[in-house]
Protein backbone atom coordinates (compact mmCIF):
# COMPACT_ATOMS: atom_id res chain seq x y z
CA UNK A 1 0.00 0.00 0.00
CA UNK A 2 2.55 2.61 0.80
CA UNK A 3 4.90 1.37 -2.23
CA UNK A 4 1.49 2.23 -4.59
CA UNK A 5 0.91 5.60 -2.44
CA UNK A 6 4.80 6.82 -2.92
CA UNK A 7 4.24 5.40 -6.45
CA UNK A 8 1.60 8.14 -6.96
CA UNK A 9 3.68 10.93 -5.32
CA UNK A 10 6.93 9.72 -7.91
CA UNK A 11 5.09 10.60 -10.74
CA UNK A 12 3.90 13.52 -9.47
CA UNK A 13 7.39 14.45 -9.00
CA UNK A 14 8.65 12.71 -12.16
CA UNK A 15 6.80 14.89 -14.17
CA UNK A 16 8.03 18.28 -12.07
CA UNK A 17 11.40 16.99 -13.01
CA UNK A 18 10.95 16.51 -15.93
CA UNK A 19 9.50 20.13 -16.33
CA UNK A 20 12.25 21.72 -14.93
CA UNK A 21 14.65 20.07 -16.83
CA UNK A 22 13.67 21.43 -19.88
CA UNK A 23 13.02 25.01 -18.28
CA UNK A 24 16.73 24.89 -17.23
CA UNK A 25 17.78 23.49 -20.57
CA UNK A 26 16.09 26.44 -22.27
CA UNK A 27 17.61 29.24 -20.13
CA UNK A 28 20.30 27.41 -20.65
CA UNK A 29 20.61 27.62 -24.54
CA UNK A 30 19.66 31.22 -24.26
CA UNK A 31 22.12 32.06 -22.23
CA UNK A 32 25.16 30.27 -24.38
CA UNK A 33 23.93 32.01 -27.62
CA UNK A 34 24.74 35.12 -25.76
CA UNK A 35 27.84 34.40 -24.69
CA UNK A 36 27.16 33.91 -21.27
CA UNK A 37 27.61 30.31 -20.22
CA UNK A 38 30.18 29.62 -17.38
CA UNK A 39 33.66 28.63 -17.92
CA UNK A 40 36.23 26.98 -15.69
CA UNK A 41 39.75 26.88 -15.85
CA UNK A 42 39.98 22.83 -15.45
CA UNK A 43 39.46 21.55 -19.39
CA UNK A 44 38.52 17.92 -17.66
CA UNK A 45 35.43 19.93 -15.80
CA UNK A 46 35.02 22.56 -17.62
CA UNK A 47 31.19 23.21 -19.00
CA UNK A 48 30.14 21.88 -22.37
CA UNK A 49 28.69 23.92 -24.45
CA UNK A 50 25.15 24.02 -24.60
CA UNK A 51 23.31 21.08 -27.19
CA UNK A 52 20.60 22.45 -29.65
CA UNK A 53 17.60 20.31 -28.57
CA UNK A 54 14.17 21.20 -29.03
CA UNK A 55 12.84 21.57 -25.33
CA UNK A 56 10.00 18.62 -25.97
CA UNK A 57 12.97 16.64 -26.91
CA UNK A 58 14.87 17.42 -23.93
CA UNK A 59 11.30 16.95 -21.34
CA UNK A 60 11.06 13.15 -22.96
CA UNK A 61 15.16 12.68 -22.50
CA UNK A 62 14.64 13.71 -18.83
CA UNK A 63 11.33 11.72 -18.81
CA UNK A 64 13.20 8.18 -19.82
CA UNK A 65 15.92 8.92 -17.24
CA UNK A 66 13.84 8.85 -14.44
CA UNK A 67 11.75 5.95 -16.04
CA UNK A 68 15.10 3.61 -15.89
CA UNK A 69 16.26 4.98 -12.70
CA UNK A 70 12.71 3.65 -11.36
CA UNK A 71 13.12 0.75 -13.20
CA UNK A 72 16.37 -0.52 -12.84
CA UNK A 73 17.31 1.22 -9.27
CA UNK A 74 13.99 1.61 -7.39
CA UNK A 75 15.67 2.33 -3.80
CA UNK A 76 17.71 5.29 -5.15
CA UNK A 77 14.72 6.60 -7.10
CA UNK A 78 12.87 7.00 -3.90
CA UNK A 79 15.08 9.83 -2.48
CA UNK A 80 16.33 11.59 -6.01
CA UNK A 81 12.38 12.34 -6.23
CA UNK A 82 12.84 14.37 -2.34
CA UNK A 83 15.71 16.50 -4.05
CA UNK A 84 15.43 19.74 -4.51
CA UNK A 85 13.80 20.34 -8.53
CA UNK A 86 17.08 22.25 -9.42
CA UNK A 87 19.07 19.31 -8.81
CA UNK A 88 16.80 16.25 -9.00
CA UNK A 89 16.64 16.28 -13.28
CA UNK A 90 21.13 15.91 -12.87
CA UNK A 91 21.44 13.49 -10.79
CA UNK A 92 18.65 11.79 -12.46
CA UNK A 93 20.73 12.07 -15.84
CA UNK A 94 23.54 10.40 -14.00
CA UNK A 95 21.82 8.02 -12.16
CA UNK A 96 20.47 6.90 -15.75
CA UNK A 97 23.72 6.98 -17.40
CA UNK A 98 25.07 4.58 -14.32
CA UNK A 99 22.15 1.91 -14.78
CA UNK A 100 22.35 2.34 -19.34
CA UNK A 101 26.67 1.57 -18.40
CA UNK A 102 25.80 -1.38 -16.02
CA UNK A 103 23.05 -2.90 -18.63
CA UNK A 104 25.63 -3.27 -21.04
CA UNK A 105 26.55 -6.75 -19.99
CA UNK A 106 22.84 -7.37 -20.49
CA UNK A 107 22.85 -5.88 -24.36
CA UNK A 108 25.96 -7.00 -25.33
CA UNK A 109 26.70 -10.58 -25.59
CA UNK A 110 30.31 -11.20 -26.54
CA UNK A 111 33.38 -9.63 -25.81
CA UNK A 112 33.61 -7.84 -29.18
CA UNK A 113 30.16 -6.39 -28.54
CA UNK A 114 31.56 -5.31 -25.29
CA UNK A 115 34.04 -3.29 -26.48
CA UNK A 116 32.52 -1.86 -28.77
CA UNK A 117 29.50 -0.64 -26.86
CA UNK A 118 31.79 0.69 -24.14
CA UNK A 119 33.78 2.68 -26.63
CA UNK A 120 30.70 3.93 -27.68
CA UNK A 121 29.51 5.52 -24.60
CA UNK A 122 33.59 6.73 -24.00
CA UNK A 123 32.65 8.68 -27.52
CA UNK A 124 29.33 9.82 -26.64
CA UNK A 125 30.78 11.49 -23.65
CA UNK A 126 33.44 13.21 -25.33
CA UNK A 127 30.46 14.15 -27.88
CA UNK A 128 28.27 15.65 -25.02
CA UNK A 129 31.77 17.95 -23.80
CA UNK A 130 31.44 19.23 -27.43
CA UNK A 131 27.89 20.12 -27.53
CA UNK A 132 26.71 17.30 -30.09
CA UNK A 133 25.45 14.45 -27.85
CA UNK A 134 24.36 11.41 -30.19
CA UNK A 135 21.03 11.16 -30.55
CA UNK A 136 20.04 8.89 -27.54
CA UNK A 137 17.79 9.83 -24.39
CA UNK A 138 20.23 9.32 -21.56
CA UNK A 139 23.12 10.95 -23.12
CA UNK A 140 21.12 14.38 -24.59
CA UNK A 141 19.83 14.82 -20.95
CA UNK A 142 23.80 14.07 -19.66
CA UNK A 143 24.62 16.75 -22.24
CA UNK A 144 22.29 19.28 -21.04
CA UNK A 145 23.10 18.69 -17.51
CA UNK A 146 27.14 19.16 -18.66
CA UNK A 147 25.86 22.44 -20.53
CA UNK A 148 24.86 23.83 -17.17
CA UNK A 149 27.02 21.88 -14.71
CA UNK A 150 30.93 20.83 -14.93
CA UNK A 151 31.32 18.04 -14.42
CA UNK A 152 34.28 15.78 -14.26
CA UNK A 153 34.99 13.91 -17.50
CA UNK A 154 37.24 11.24 -16.34
CA UNK A 155 35.06 10.41 -13.46
CA UNK A 156 32.34 10.01 -16.50
CA UNK A 157 34.80 7.63 -18.55
CA UNK A 158 36.03 5.54 -15.16
CA UNK A 159 32.48 4.64 -15.05
CA UNK A 160 32.64 3.08 -18.46
CA UNK A 161 36.43 1.65 -17.88
CA UNK A 162 35.18 -0.27 -14.87
CA UNK A 163 32.23 -1.55 -16.50
CA UNK A 164 34.22 -3.00 -19.29
CA UNK A 165 37.35 -4.40 -17.11
CA UNK A 166 34.60 -5.96 -15.09
CA UNK A 167 33.08 -7.65 -18.12
CA UNK A 168 35.81 -8.78 -19.78
CA UNK A 169 37.55 -10.63 -16.47
CA UNK A 170 37.49 -14.03 -16.42
CA UNK A 171 37.55 -14.99 -13.23
CA UNK A 172 36.65 -13.45 -9.70
CA UNK A 173 38.56 -10.67 -8.66
CA UNK A 174 41.59 -11.71 -6.87
CA UNK A 175 41.52 -9.37 -3.46
CA UNK A 176 38.91 -7.34 -1.43
CA UNK A 177 41.17 -4.10 -2.38
CA UNK A 178 40.05 -5.32 -6.49
CA UNK A 179 36.91 -5.24 -5.26
CA UNK A 180 37.31 -1.89 -3.80
CA UNK A 181 38.63 -0.75 -6.68
CA UNK A 182 35.71 -1.57 -8.49
CA UNK A 183 33.04 -0.38 -6.32
CA UNK A 184 34.96 3.08 -6.42
CA UNK A 185 35.23 3.00 -9.86
CA UNK A 186 30.91 2.68 -10.09
CA UNK A 187 29.88 3.84 -7.08
CA UNK A 188 32.35 6.00 -5.96
CA UNK A 189 32.51 7.87 -9.27
CA UNK A 190 28.52 8.62 -8.88
CA UNK A 191 28.48 9.57 -5.90
CA UNK A 192 31.38 12.65 -6.66
CA UNK A 193 29.58 13.33 -9.80
CA UNK A 194 26.41 14.02 -8.50
CA UNK A 195 28.38 16.01 -5.84
CA UNK A 196 30.19 18.14 -8.21
CA UNK A 197 26.36 18.67 -10.21
CA UNK A 198 25.27 20.18 -6.36
CA UNK A 199 28.59 22.59 -6.62
CA UNK A 200 30.60 20.70 -4.69
CA UNK A 201 33.82 18.67 -5.63
CA UNK A 202 36.80 19.30 -7.64
CA UNK A 203 34.44 19.51 -10.70
CA UNK A 204 32.30 22.08 -9.76
CA UNK A 205 34.66 24.89 -10.04
CA UNK A 206 34.31 26.13 -7.07
CA UNK A 207 33.84 25.17 -3.25
CA UNK A 208 30.30 25.73 -2.66
CA UNK A 209 27.27 24.36 -3.32
CA UNK A 210 25.69 27.68 -4.95
CA UNK A 211 25.29 28.49 -8.54
CA UNK A 212 26.02 32.07 -9.64
CA UNK A 213 23.10 32.33 -11.64
CA UNK A 214 20.77 31.84 -8.83
CA UNK A 215 19.53 28.10 -9.18
CA UNK A 216 21.77 26.30 -7.42
CA UNK A 217 21.74 25.46 -3.99
CA UNK A 218 23.67 26.43 -0.97
CA UNK A 219 26.13 23.97 0.26
CA UNK A 220 27.97 25.82 2.99
CA UNK A 221 29.39 28.74 1.74
CA UNK A 222 32.32 27.17 0.09
CA UNK A 223 33.69 26.34 3.54
CA UNK A 224 36.68 23.87 2.48
CA UNK A 225 36.77 21.58 5.32
CA UNK A 226 33.19 21.08 4.58
CA UNK A 227 33.48 20.37 0.92
CA UNK A 228 36.73 18.49 1.90
CA UNK A 229 34.62 16.47 3.89
CA UNK A 230 31.70 15.14 1.52
CA UNK A 231 34.26 14.39 -0.47
CA UNK A 232 35.86 11.78 1.42
CA UNK A 233 32.58 10.90 2.75
CA UNK A 234 31.66 10.24 -0.82
CA UNK A 235 34.78 7.77 -1.43
CA UNK A 236 34.13 6.16 1.68
CA UNK A 237 30.18 5.52 0.74
CA UNK A 238 31.12 4.74 -2.75
CA UNK A 239 32.94 1.53 -1.23
CA UNK A 240 30.13 0.79 1.04
CA UNK A 241 27.78 0.51 -1.62
CA UNK A 242 29.39 -0.98 -4.12
CA UNK A 243 30.46 -3.90 -1.52
CA UNK A 244 27.13 -4.03 -0.42
CA UNK A 245 25.75 -3.99 -4.18
CA UNK A 246 28.14 -7.05 -4.64
CA UNK A 247 27.32 -9.22 -1.39
CA UNK A 248 23.65 -8.14 -2.77
CA UNK A 249 23.92 -9.82 -6.43
CA UNK A 250 25.80 -13.11 -5.21
CA UNK A 251 22.54 -15.53 -6.03
CA UNK A 252 21.95 -13.40 -9.38
CA UNK A 253 25.33 -13.12 -10.33
CA UNK A 254 25.77 -16.99 -9.66
CA UNK A 255 23.02 -17.66 -12.03
CA UNK A 256 25.21 -16.23 -14.84
CA UNK A 257 27.96 -18.17 -13.45
CA UNK A 258 29.92 -14.77 -12.03
CA UNK A 259 31.52 -14.74 -8.88
CA UNK A 260 32.30 -11.52 -7.19
CA UNK A 261 33.73 -13.11 -3.96
CA UNK A 262 37.58 -12.54 -3.62
CA UNK A 263 39.86 -15.33 -4.52
CA UNK A 264 42.14 -15.05 -1.49
CA UNK A 265 39.52 -14.93 1.15
CA UNK A 266 38.15 -17.87 -0.19
CA UNK A 267 41.11 -19.96 -0.73
CA UNK A 268 41.86 -19.03 3.22
CA UNK A 269 38.84 -20.37 4.56
CA UNK A 270 38.48 -22.97 2.16
CA UNK A 271 35.46 -21.85 -0.18
CA UNK A 272 35.41 -22.60 -3.91
CA UNK A 273 34.08 -20.83 -6.75
CA UNK A 274 32.04 -23.81 -7.51
CA UNK A 275 30.68 -23.86 -3.45
CA UNK A 276 29.73 -19.92 -4.18
CA UNK A 277 27.57 -21.18 -7.46
CA UNK A 278 25.97 -23.79 -6.45
CA UNK A 279 24.40 -21.36 -3.46
CA UNK A 280 26.34 -23.77 -0.63
CA UNK A 281 26.56 -22.19 3.21
CA UNK A 282 29.20 -23.50 5.19
CA UNK A 283 31.38 -22.07 8.03
CA UNK A 284 33.95 -20.77 5.83
CA UNK A 285 31.34 -19.28 3.81
CA UNK A 286 30.20 -17.32 6.28
CA UNK A 287 33.58 -15.91 7.36
CA UNK A 288 34.38 -15.02 3.84
CA UNK A 289 30.82 -12.98 3.67
CA UNK A 290 31.98 -11.47 7.10
CA UNK A 291 35.22 -10.17 6.11
CA UNK A 292 33.52 -8.41 3.08
CA UNK A 293 30.36 -7.17 5.08
CA UNK A 294 33.21 -5.42 7.51
CA UNK A 295 35.00 -3.82 5.13
CA UNK A 296 31.86 -2.22 3.91
CA UNK A 297 30.81 -1.49 7.43
CA UNK A 298 33.84 0.17 8.19
CA UNK A 299 32.84 2.03 4.96
CA UNK A 300 29.90 3.10 5.85
CA UNK A 301 30.76 4.57 9.55
CA UNK A 302 33.63 6.45 8.14
CA UNK A 303 31.25 7.63 5.61
CA UNK A 304 28.44 8.67 8.15
CA UNK A 305 30.83 10.38 10.50
CA UNK A 306 32.26 12.48 7.55
CA UNK A 307 28.64 13.70 6.10
CA UNK A 308 27.71 15.39 9.48
CA UNK A 309 30.65 17.54 8.56
CA UNK A 310 29.51 17.97 5.00
CA UNK A 311 27.03 21.13 3.15
CA UNK A 312 23.95 20.53 4.75
CA UNK A 313 22.06 20.89 1.39
CA UNK A 314 24.29 17.91 0.30
CA UNK A 315 23.54 15.49 2.60
CA UNK A 316 20.55 13.71 0.80
CA UNK A 317 23.26 12.94 -1.71
CA UNK A 318 24.51 10.51 0.95
CA UNK A 319 20.88 8.66 1.18
CA UNK A 320 22.15 5.26 -0.12
CA UNK A 321 23.44 4.76 3.57
CA UNK A 322 20.36 4.17 4.00
CA UNK A 323 19.69 0.81 2.00
CA UNK A 324 23.39 -0.11 2.61
CA UNK A 325 23.14 0.04 6.10
CA UNK A 326 19.92 -2.01 6.46
CA UNK A 327 21.01 -4.40 4.39
CA UNK A 328 24.45 -4.89 6.50
CA UNK A 329 22.42 -5.32 9.76
CA UNK A 330 20.18 -8.14 8.24
CA UNK A 331 23.35 -9.78 7.09
CA UNK A 332 24.52 -9.86 10.25
CA UNK A 333 21.08 -10.86 12.57
CA UNK A 334 21.29 -13.71 9.84
CA UNK A 335 24.57 -15.20 11.11
CA UNK A 336 26.46 -13.83 7.76
CA UNK A 337 24.85 -16.58 5.81
CA UNK A 338 24.42 -15.20 2.26
CA UNK A 339 21.93 -17.89 0.98
CA UNK A 340 19.52 -17.07 3.88
CA UNK A 341 16.06 -16.15 2.43
CA UNK A 342 15.77 -12.98 3.75
CA UNK A 343 19.60 -11.99 2.20
CA UNK A 344 17.81 -13.68 -1.33
CA UNK A 345 15.24 -11.48 -0.86
CA UNK A 346 17.50 -8.74 -1.35
CA UNK A 347 17.70 -7.90 2.58
CA UNK A 348 16.61 -4.29 2.56
CA UNK A 349 12.47 -4.93 3.10
CA UNK A 350 10.56 -2.49 1.23
CA UNK A 351 8.46 -0.86 3.65
CA UNK A 352 10.59 -0.61 6.60
CA UNK A 353 13.26 1.01 4.03
CA UNK A 354 10.96 3.13 2.73
CA UNK A 355 10.12 4.65 6.28
CA UNK A 356 13.69 4.34 7.70
CA UNK A 357 14.28 6.63 4.46
CA UNK A 358 11.52 9.30 4.86
CA UNK A 359 12.54 9.58 8.79
CA UNK A 360 16.57 9.94 7.47
CA UNK A 361 15.86 12.49 5.46
CA UNK A 362 13.70 14.58 7.37
CA UNK A 363 16.74 14.12 10.22
CA UNK A 364 19.20 14.70 7.41
CA UNK A 365 21.11 12.00 9.33
CA UNK A 366 21.98 8.79 6.87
Amino acid sequence: MLRLAAGRTCTQLQERACAAAATQATALTAAAAAGGERRHASFSSAAAAAPSVPAGDLRQSFSYCVSQVKQHDYENYLWVTQLPKELRAAVFALRAFNVETALVGEHAKSEMLVLMRCQWWRDAINDCYKGKPPAQPVVTALAAVLAQRPLTRYRLQQIVSAREEDLLAAEQPGSLAALERYADGTAGQLLALQLEAAGVGSGSGGGGAESSDGDGISGGGGDPSAVAAAEHAAAHLGKAVGLVGLLRGTYSHAAHSRVYVPADLCAAHGVSAEDILAGRDSPGMRDVTHAVASAAKQHLDAARGLVREAPRAVRPLFAPAVAAGMYLDGLEAAGFDLFDQRMLRGGVPQLPYQLRLKWALLRGAY
